[in-house]
């Protein structure tokens, strides 16, 4: 279980919201594994940043 001051490193409090995490995809499992250690279950993969021209496309 996370302290209160881990916790709120993680947060934003401006917003309420929580952490984004970029790494390089072969990190990916390794990543999520530390999250999900510290019980932070909820963390998952949202997307990937591609080589090209800039844009955002929603599935």
């Amino acid at each position: 279980m996370q302290s209160d001051e881990a916790r709120a490193l993680l947060t934003d409090p401006q917003m309420s919201g929580g952490l984004l995490v970029s790494c390089a995809p072969e990190a990916v499992n390794d990543v999520l594994a530390i999250f999900r250690a510290d019980d932070f279950a909820d963390a998952a993969v949202i997307g990937e940043m591609i080589d090209g021209a800039p844009r955002v496309e929603v599935v």
